[in-house]
């Protein structure tokens, strides 16, 4: 993994296919508030029409329990590089997950909304 100072902002970890996979949690809570929030919590034991999000580092996906997931969401164990890969582009991870969420196409937005939720 490569790092690199970016002025202002801080150190920003990046994978070797130039994703950024660590950021700014400030700029990733601004970004899950626009992107995520209308669905998902994280606050842990909240319900939403997503799954809970608080401690997804670590976890295996489609394993929230009470959420009925869309077919398939396995085999994935939710870190930094997983979760930047979904939310690049989800239908390409889980072709046929119900989230109707595009994906975002700038990795350190990404990078942000993955500090943000503390996954590593």
């Amino acid at each position: 993994m490569k790092q690199l100072l970016i002025a202002g902002i801080g150190i920003v970890s990046l994978m070797a296919a130039g994703s950024a996979v660590a950021g700014d949690a400030a700029k990733g809570e601004a970004s899950f508030k626009k992107n995520c929030l209308v669905c998902h919590s994280t606050k842990a034991g909240e319900k939403k029409i997503g799954p809970n999000l608080a401690g997804i580092g670590g976890r295996a996906a489609g394993t929230e329990a009470g959420f009925k997931y869309s077919e398939g969401f396995t085999g994935v164990t939710w870190d930094a590089a997983n979760l930047d890969k979904y939310l690049e582009n989800p239908k390409a991870m889980f072709a046929k997950t119900k989230m109707t969420f595009p994906g975002m196409k700038d990795a350190a937005e990404r990078g942000d909304v993955i500090t943000f939720l503390g996954v590593k």
